[in-house]
């Protein structure tokens, strides 16, 4: 029996010219624009294109077809689909209200300030720590005893199961109904962070003695008390800017659940399972794995030739919201670089500063996280952890002002006869 050829993610010029039915100086008009991503060709001046790219330009634009545009093609990255007042995306990465996440992080405003501002649009520059009782110790004791012995513990695995833990160990009315949403938010973010303490040296849900913030509480969890406020300055920047980026597909997915009534914890439980995906929480933990096994930049440009000559897209490089390079990566690699010695791996710096590989190839943010991660000397899956935690505070704001909105989301299909 032959085998089938993988099919390659990426595209000569005459290929995608023919997919987009359009002569080649068009599809150079479409790269130019920033439509379409591009990348050298190994040991060549010629150039590929992502085949994911040319084939949604096709649908939105449909080359010399004029194919309309479509819900369909709408929800695969293409026109607005829906009103928010929460986050927008610019070149020069996202804003909170109106306010830009990595200025921000710079200023070095708390990571539970900007969920506020996130949730209720109130600015409380001021707020360092949420004051609130730590988290039960039977739930605590819970997540540690269903986490024995398993050797499956990634963020998102214990971010859902200190969920449904929490959930178990609470009764009566929903959040909305007893209008403790944003304090719910709180609680569950900081128990996400205690269970982080599993990933860490002492394998254990960290249990906090006194309020500390979510950076500080994930700064001893991951790495322990050594050197913890160092570290927790460098998370609470990385937290800021994943707190939210509009309507990525776990956002998305809050929103559906919050539409149809579910409560805090449902909203972020359907969040947390949808951004566990390869394309975005577990492509994070492929690209630790890419770059963890690197200790020079030949190491580096060897293994991005090798992933473009046979076809495969680099884990961690080329956003499709930003085809200029996501400047949260640019920033998250900066800090990384910035980091005092001694507090972990300093090997990773530099690596990913520019487009490595081709003027085309830019790191996401899955790159500036984890190069940050190992600068801090944290575990392997912290990069995950932090992206995942730090949204969370996202997640809770979009279920907040869906269910503001007062409509379910429930689109019809187009039914396409087999016949």
């Amino acid at each position: 029996m032959s085998k089938t050829t993988p099919r390659s993610e990426y595209l000569t010029a005459p290929q995608a010219a023919e997919l987009l039915d359009v002569k080649i100086p068009s599809l150079y008009s479409y790269v130019s624009r920033g439509l379409i991503r591009s990348v050298t060709q190994p040991g060549t001046r010629a150039r590929l294109y992502f085949r994911e790219d040319v084939e949604r330009a096709a649908t939105r634009m449909g080359g010399r077809a004029g194919i309309p545009e479509t819900v369909e093609s709408a929800v695969r990255w293409g026109q607005p689909v829906l009103t928010t007042s929460i986050t927008d995306l610019s070149e020069g990465g996202p804003r909170y209200r109106g306010r830009p996440a990595i200025e921000l992080a710079r200023s070095g405003r708390s990571f539970e300030s900007v969920a506020e501002l996130l949730w209720t649009g109130v600015d409380v520059p001021d707020l360092l720590a949420w004051d609130a009782s730590p988290p039960p110790s039977q739930v605590l004791d819970g997540i540690e005893q269903a986490a024995r012995g398993s050797d499956a513990l990634t963020g998102a695995n214990l971010m859902s199961l200190a969920t449904s833990v929490l959930a178990m160990a609470m009764s009566g009315k929903p959040d909305f109904e007893r209008g403790t949403t944003a304090a719910d938010a709180a609680r569950l973010i900081r128990l996400h962070a205690c269970a982080m303490g599993l990933l860490g040296p002492r394998k254990q849900v960290f249990r906090p003695a006194r309020a500390l913030s979510i950076a500080q509480i994930l700064a001893r969890g991951l790495a322990g008390e050594d050197a913890a406020d160092a570290r927790a300055a460098a998370i609470n920047a990385a937290l800021v800017v994943c707190a939210d980026h509009e309507l990525s597909p776990a956002t998305f997915a809050a929103r559906v659940a919050a539409s149809a009534g579910a409560d805090l914890g449902a909203c972020l439980q359907a969040a947390i399972v949808t951004h566990s995906g390869i394309r975005f929480g577990g492509g994070c933990d492929r690209t630790e794995d890419l770059l963890r096994g690197v200790r020079s930049e030949q190491e580096l440009q060897s293994l991005i030739s090798a992933y473009v000559s046979t076809g495969r897209q680099i884990p961690g490089f080329n956003p499709v919201s930003y085809p200029k390079g996501d400047p949260r990566a640019r920033y998250l690699i900066d800090l990384a670089s910035s980091l005092p010695a001694g507090l972990g791996d300093q090997a990773l710096s530099g690596l990913a500063t520019g487009p490595a590989g081709g003027d085309m190839l830019h790191p996401r943010i899955d790159v500036g996280l984890v190069s940050l991660a190992m600068g801090l000397g944290l575990p392997r899956g912290s990069a995950s952890a932090l992206w995942m935690i730090g949204r969370s505070a996202g997640w809770a704001a979009h279920a907040i002002e869906q269910r503001l909105a007062g409509f379910t989301m429930r689109p019809r299909a187009k039914y396409l006869s087999p016949v």
